[in-house]
């Protein structure tokens, strides 16, 4: 619960040229009003809590307090104080009255009068609603103090006063300023009391649901910055358990189940949110999303119909629902998807995008390159990212040409421009120019050697010439850069495992990568390969099965794939996985290595002439 910085700001709220009894207040940022339900006037800043004006005995004090009211309202900060001031001057004896000139004193910055002023209003009235306001403002000035321990002391106070006078009274007469909750469980949390901030907390809960709801949440949310996933869940299940209806409590308790990989939980998360806001975009695209993840392609449609209804940007939503069929390998649903979206709205360009991007998955690259090349309008980065695919469409298709004439027509546009350096450098490797290729990255990583994926691609450049040594040392050098990359773990777990090297290393950084993206195939197949040569093949072929079903037919993971059955005695399953890896190539898939083609060929050869398995149909 980041609570100082808000309550500083909440503190000090008068503008900079307000002034107080005549006098220039300090420049100090202003005191924002409190959240506490008012029973007198509405107005936020002068102290409205129980009973704020019961004890004004005076009648024209009253009308001073009423009239530093509206000048609160008007911004008018001198009036505040100078109608505070005389106030006092016909009732020095109200404690509500020193109240009000503490908060309008913290207002204006002057903390040690303000102080003065709700201890005067203690001396008056030690028990009572104004008591409680003025320990709870008292607590306040500690906090900002950095007084830790005199700021809890303060904030108990008011909490237990607040509690006693709500005893025995119905929850919807009980006038309780939640502050008092929660910044006292903001001085337990500092003070590293998680369990006692979470019990004062619940308390909160017991008497103002939704305040004590929305309180847990925050702790939850506090927790899982600084990585306790585990506690975070618990308080916000206990939220949710305090108030159902707490609406962010199920976002961010979903978005933590995803976290944690428990798809089943959160899809249910998410599905809590929607009955609480059936219209919630979030939550729609991510029940969609994770319906599709559990097999559910009719409860999929469903979601995203109602997404779509519901946007107010209904391209925008489709756009965000075709990549979902896309994420799902279900590249064909998520061409429909699009080209329904382009029937109504012809040429949006977040849906020309779209397409390309599900073309180009389809690898039909001229329809890719031409989706891409519609992409236009203001939206600069989508135009930069649609030139850098129109390019990589053109390259992969065999036009590297024409793909480095539209790349270089957008770097005269915009140089240096990251993406579109490594999408020249990709269509020159096309071109069979493959030492310029290697110099246009290089020089790249020299301008900006924070940019990763330069220093990436330019390891895998090197690594698609044959020069594996000069990858890892790329490689090596983007973890030293950034020790999390998952890419840069990855290839080089897959480049050891593939030379038998350095086994437990590859399998650590594997391990490592697969952590941050679960479902990626690529990573799943650079562990099941760690495994293969490590001699656990049963493991290897779990692992493998997993990166074929997310990946869809890929060449390299199917030899793996099949290398795996074989060591297992699954001959039949090995020959299918090879054939399928040469139907994948028939698609238009290339080859990882020179040769590895024939490589398969020969292994389904071997299988055949063993005569393990009938000859291909």
């Amino acid at each position: 619960m980041p609570i100082l910085a808000p309550l500083i700001a909440m503190f000090l709220a008068a503008p900079p040229e307000a002034t107080v009894h005549g006098r220039e207040a300090p420049a100090a940022a202003p005191i924002a009003p409190t959240s506490r339900r008012e029973t007198v006037a509405p107005a936020p800043a002068v102290p409205s809590g129980p009973a704020s004006v019961d004890r004004l005995a005076s009648p024209r004090a009253y009308g001073h307090y009423l009239r530093a009211r509206e000048a609160e309202l008007r911004g008018d900060w001198r009036e505040v104080g100078d109608e505070l001031r005389q106030a006092l001057a016909f009732d020095p004896g109200s404690a509500a009255l020193h109240v009000a000139m503490a908060e309008a004193w913290g207002r204006s910055g002057q903390l040690g009068r303000a102080e003065a002023e709700a201890r005067q209003a203690l001396a008056l009235e030690p028990a009572g609603a104004t008591a409680a306001e003025a320990w709870l403002l008292l607590g306040k000035l500690a906090l900002m103090g950095r007084r830790g321990p005199e700021a809890a002391q303060a904030l108990r106070e008011s909490v237990r006063i607040q509690s006693e006078l709500a005893r025995g009274r119905p929850a919807d007469e009980a006038a309780l300023d939640p502050d008092a909750w929660r910044l006292l469980a903001h001085v337990e949390m500092e003070a590293g009391r998680e369990p006692a901030a979470a019990l004062v907390l619940d308390d909160l809960a017991a008497r103002l649901p939704s305040e004590g709801a929305a309180s847990l949440r925050d702790l939850a949310s506090q927790l899982a910055e600084r990585g306790d996933d585990a506690r975070a869940e618990g308080y916000l299940r206990l939220a949710l358990e305090r108030d159902r209806h707490e609406a962010e409590a199920w976002r961010r308790l979903a978005q933590l189940l995803e976290r944690r990989r428990r798809p089943d939980e959160a899809r249910k998360a998410w599905e809590g949110l929607l009955r609480e806001d059936p219209d919630d975009a979030e939550a729609l695209l991510a029940a969609g999303r994770l319906a599709l993840r559990a097999g559910d392609p009719a409860g999929a449609r469903a979601w995203f119909g109602q997404l779509e209804q519901v946007s107010g940007d209904e391209s925008a939503a489709r756009a965000a629902v075709a990549f979902a069929w896309l994420d799902a390998r279900r590249a064909a649903d998520a061409l429909r998807v699009v080209e329904d979206g382009l029937r109504v709205a012809p040429g949006d360009p977040r849906l020309r995008f779209a397409e390309g991007t599900v073309l180009a998955e389809q690898r039909r690259w001229t329809e890719a390159a031409e989706a891409f090349a519609g992409v236009t309008g203001e939206d600069e980065d989508l135009v930069v990212s649609a030139r850098a695919g129109q390019a990589l469409a053109l390259a992969q298709g065999g036009r590297a040409t024409r793909a480095l004439s539209v790349v270089d027509a957008e770097l005269r546009r915009r140089p240096g421009d990251p993406r579109l350096v490594r999408t020249r450098a990709l269509a020159l490797e096309r071109a069979g120019r493959t030492a310029e290729a290697l110099v246009v990255l290089e020089s790249a990583v020299a301008a900006r050697p924070r940019d990763e994926e330069s220093r990436f691609a330019l390891a895998m450049a090197h690594d698609r010439t044959g020069d594996r040594n000069a990858a890892v040392r790329v490689a090596q050098g983007l973890l030293e850069l950034n020790p999390d990359n998952a890419e840069a773990m990855n290839f080089l777990a897959y480049a050891w495992a593939a030379n038998g090297q350095r086994l437990e290393e590859a399998e650590r950084l594997a391990s490592r990568a697969l952590d941050q993206q679960p479902e990626n195939a690529a990573f799943l197949d650079s562990l099941g390969w760690v495994h293969y040569q490590r001699g656990d093949y049963g493991r290897a072929v779990g692992l493998l099965e997993r990166a074929e079903s997310i990946g869809g037919p890929e060449p390299t993971i199917l030899e793996h794939l099949g290398d795996a059955y074989r060591r297992v005695l699954r001959a039949a399953d090995a020959a299918r996985a090879y054939e399928r890896a040469l139907e994948a190539f028939d698609g238009g898939a290339e080859p990882e290595t020179p040769g590895q083609r024939a490589h398969i060929e020969r292994k389904l050869g071997e299988l055949r002439a063993a005569d393990l398995r009938p000859a291909r149909r």
